[in-house]
């Protein structure tokens, strides 16, 4: 019936004693055996991405090849539509995105960096300052996140991801931003906010992933959820930082 003659052996007893197809035996093996998605596992997946992020960003940093961050903004958007759409989980992919990130945050981040000297510190700081501190209200229950939050920040992410492209076209093909406009420090706020708060969907994702136990796989797309909303949230807090020292 199976691949596993003492599982075939356990299936002629009880009620699974009626007739079933060799497929459906099969099917539930596979689901018995599947290896689980676990906190550990999800950790090293994260640390593996950060630390190809930290890669990517010390070599373009440390080389001055800032020409390089807008050509890999754009593959890096790319490769992480990719990823999050696919069907498919895709580590290579993932593994490329961060990589392709940390060339963007390296080279965006040396070009702040020669404007606003200490700035790039400041962000650094204030990223891991704002992760922690969404972390920690999570974990103590002062965030709820519920089916309501969770539809509200999606249609909040997709109006602000909406927004950024035409913004975003408008600095391209027309030279203006809203980010120079009197209210662009405003704007940038609510950004750092959405990427903030998105932490707290990732965190969700990875808790319920550990105590439901899904496949092993998954530890991949919790892995680059959380490290997408950390570049967000870094991006964010630069742009932020470099808008109120350009007033």
């Amino acid at each position: 019936m199976s691949h596993n003659p003492a599982f075939n052996q356990s299936m002629k007893t009880g009620l699974m004693a009626e007739r079933i197809s060799p497929s459906v035996v099969d099917e539930e093996f596979g689901r018995i055996t599947q290896t689980r998605m676990t906190m550990e596992g999800t950790t090293s997946k994260v640390m593996g991405m950060f630390l190809a992020v930290l890669v990517g960003a010390g070599v373009t940093w440390f080389f001055g090849l800032y020409s390089l961050a807008f050509p890999a903004m754009f593959v890096g958007l790319g490769l992480g539509l990719w990823a999050a759409f696919s069907k498919t989980v895709r580590p290579g992919v993932m593994m490329a995105y961060a990589l392709v990130q940390g060339v963007f945050i390296g080279g965006i981040s040396g070009i702040f960096e020669a404007m606003y000297p200490g700035i790039v510190q400041t962000a650094v700081i204030g990223t891991f300052a704002t992760a922690g501190s969404m972390f920690a209200a999570y974990r103590f229950g002062w965030i709820k996140v519920d089916a309501r939050f969770t539809r509200i920040m999606t249609f909040a992410i997709m109006g602000y991801f909406v927004f950024a492209m035409v913004n975003l076209g408008f600095a391209l093909f027309a030279g203006i931003s809203v980010y120079t406009s009197p209210f662009g420090w405003l704007i940038a706020l609510v950004g750092v906010g959405l990427a903030a708060f998105t932490l707290n969907l990732d965190f969700e994702t990875i808790r319920q992933g550990v105590a439901q136990g899904w496949p092993e796989q998954m530890e991949w797309r919790a892995a680059f959820g959380l490290t997408a909303s950390l570049i967000w949230l870094y991006i964010e807090i630069l742009r932020l930082l470099a808008i109120f020292n350009n007033d």
